[in-house]
């Protein structure tokens, strides 16, 4: 059924050396064959494939998708299925580890739709997809069929939204969206204004009834952020509201929770263990869970998530489904989000468009008194749950920002250079300027030190970190005042490794920092230096992607070093760094990283001549995301060639989980 050039363990151990397996990729395939006495080599050949995929992020392997000339995708292919792939269905089904979703037991791998999936994750999709439709479908709010209460809605919702030019208030229309379904999905770019949105919308709940409303987000730093960002809302809130005179104003915004908590506090963690204490025979205390920064939620999370979900819960999720997506398997938002999409055949060009039911279009039309009939739909499926928000606050039409953004988002290159030699002062463009060196050199990539453009970033670093670093020189004991100097600026990378990764970037800003004496690194840990957390440690209340600054004890009379960070709640955490759980350096972080972070200036690092590996990480979805972390300057270490690679490359996950949500 397949010729190879060796036998096949010889070649799973080879791919692994190319760097085209992983390790736990090949032996999965050898233990499977092994524990069901399988010695076709097609099957070990095919078990290597899924769990490629999932390294990849993928939740399943697409078998149309399989080159069978070139499974792989070697230079020059060892290896061939000699089966039409029309055919090869049928011929996997033949091995009995391998089923389907009928069968009476289920096998270790299953192929639904087309799809190969590990039963695990199977399970994950097929389930979710269950939740999310039973939510999506589930009875509207009954109070809404009294004329009375309608009419009251409406009222408080115009009160909340004001009359203004735009034609659709989708920040009104989401509100009404969320108040008639038991899931809500609210996305948008940065600015918005999803934040702001929910902030009303809890308002506007918490005025109809009493309610135990939970806020949460995939990490400690976006938990963080989260929590401000409704305190400030807040006091907005409180500030339009007060000048129109509601009753009870102060007593419901007082009702709206301000403090947020990561998925896995939510649940609960169980030291050394996998499990949650929250799960579907003992699911959460709550009736109303927001979760902010949905992009970041992997399948496995969200699956634990929904199983967890009280049976009368409401569900809002809140997001950009144009960022990257999760760094495990799935694409859970971008898939809810995916019948929204309309793609012009002939410009390539994306658009999104709302689909409502006429039932749906009838209510939420009394609710904001705007005609939507425009966006009636036959067959909505999950799309009477999701809005999306079209119009940022943030950056205005004719700022640089937001325009390369949106440029970078819809992968028009001629708009990208448009955008880049427009002049904006908020972006900044420095070319990577390699010094006597012929273009593309193998001494090109290796000597920074010739390369002029990294030399002006570090200019432009020292100028930006020299800030917060001068105030601790000058004895300054206000950590949060110093923390929040740290975090006007941030460094973003690509990719880890690597002399333009963040350990090579972090490693030439230390040497920079030092030459300038703004930093004396003779010690591990030194006045000054940011610290990015690894791994969670629930004792000390640190998660993964925790950023912290190692600076002198105020209240300590040696001025002792400890580690200081702003928890989620807005206080102060102190931590001897000895008591640390594994950290790095952290004046530059990877794209993936900062997200659910946003800081004043951001520069990305993009490499010289990436490899292939670095290729594939290289996507529209990483320059689009490193680009709307910054709210008032972007710099862009790189090439031309390189950004407008990495803005025409399109994330594709494989999944099912969008057709189980909008064709099933």
């Amino acid at each position: 059924m397949i010729t190879t050039t060796k036998p096949i363990n010889d070649l799973l151990k080879e791919w692994q050396e190319q760097r085209l397996l992983t390790s736990l990729d090949r032996h999965f395939a050898l233990q499977l064959a092994q524990l069901h006495q399988e010695t076709a080599p097609l099957f070990t050949l095919i078990c290597s494939l899924v769990s490629q995929y999932l390294s990849s992020q993928h939740t399943c392997l697409p078998l149309k998708q399989i080159d069978t000339s070139n499974p792989f995708k070697e230079q020059i292919s060892q290896c061939q299925i000699n089966i039409n792939i029309d055919e090869l269905e049928q011929t996997l089904l033949q091995f009995d580890a391998i089923g389907t979703a009928d069968d009476a037991e289920l096998k270790p791998l299953i192929i639904d739709k087309g799809n190969l999936y590990l039963q695990r994750y199977f399970s994950y999709e097929t389930q979710v997809a269950e939740h999310l439709n039973r939510l999506s479908f589930a009875p509207v709010d009954s109070s809404l069929n009294d004329d009375t209460e309608l009419a009251s809605a409406s009222e408080l919702l115009n009160q909340l939204f004001p009359a203004n030019e735009q034609q659709y208030d989708w920040q009104k229309i989401a509100t009404a969206t969320a108040m008639t379904k038991k899931l809500a999905v609210i996305t948008g770019g940065p600015g918005t204004g999803k934040t702001t949105t929910v902030t009303k919308l809890l308002y506007l709940l918490c005025s109809r009834q009493e309610m135990t409303i939970r806020l949460v987000a995939p990490t400690g730093k976006a938990a963080a952020r989260l929590s401000e960002s409704i305190k400030a809302s807040k006091l907005r809130l409180a500030s339009e509201m007060s000048q129109i005179g509601t009753a009870d104003l102060e007593k419901n915004i007082a009702k709206i929770p301000e403090e947020a908590a990561t998925l896995h506090r939510l649940l609960g963690v169980i030291p050394n263990s996998h499990q949650f204490r929250h799960h579907k025979d003992n699911p959460l205390r709550l009736d109303l869970l927001v979760i902010d920064e949905a992009s970041m939620v992997d399948l496995p999370m969200m699956h634990k998530v929904l199983s967890a979900l009280p049976e009368h819960a409401k569900l809002i999720l809140l997001g950009d489904q144009d960022q990257l997506a999760s760094v495990e398997a799935g694409a859970v938002l971008a898939d809810i989000c995916a019948g929204l999409k309309q793609v012009n055949k002939k410009t390539k060009q994306s658009r999104w468009q709302m689909h409502y039911s006429p039932a749906q279009v009838e209510l939420l039309s009394q609710l904001t008194s705007t005609s939507l009939a425009e966006f009636a739909s036959a067959n909505p499926k999950i799309g009477d749950s999701l809005c999306m928000l079209m119009h940022s606050h943030r950056f205005q039409g004719d700022a640089g920002i937001g325009q390369l953004a949106t440029a970078v988002n819809h992968s028009n290159l001629p708009r990208i250079a448009e955008v880049w030699q427009t002049g904006y002062q908020e972006l900044c463009w420095i070319e990577h300027a390699i010094a006597n060196t012929a273009h593309g050199s193998s001494s090109q990539v290796n000597s920074s030190s010739a390369n002029k453009g990294l030399e002006a970033l570090l200019v432009q670093t020292i100028e930006q970190y020299g800030v917060y670093l001068a105030a601790i020189s000058q004895g300054d004991v206000d950590a949060d005042k110093i923390i929040d100097s740290f975090n006007q600026y941030r460094i973003l990378c690509a990719m880890r490794a690597g002399e333009y990764g963040v350990e090579g970037i972090n490693q030439s800003v230390t040497t920079a920092l030092a030459a300038k004496g703004l930093i004396h690194p003779e010690q591990e840990f030194y006045a000054g230096r940011p610290i990015i957390i690894q791994s969670n440690d629930y004792n000390l209340g640190l998660f993964n992607g925790d950023i912290g600054l190692i600076l002198p004890d105020s209240s300590s009379q040696t001025g002792r070093l400890m580690a200081h960070f702003i928890q989620a709640d807005g206080s102060l955490l102190k931590v001897l760094p000895a008591r640390l759980p594994s950290h790095e350096t952290c004046y530059a972080m990877t794209v993936h990283k900062s997200q659910g972070s946003e800081f004043n200036h951001v520069s990305l690092v993009l490499p010289i001549k990436p490899s292939i590996a670095q290729q594939q990480l290289l996507t529209k979805e990483l320059v689009y995301t490193a680009i709307t972390r910054a709210k008032h300057h972007f710099t862009c270490l790189g090439s031309q060639r390189v950004f407008e690679q990495a803005s025409r490359c399109l994330t594709q996950r494989a999944s099912g989980l969008a057709q189980r949500l909008w064709r099933d």
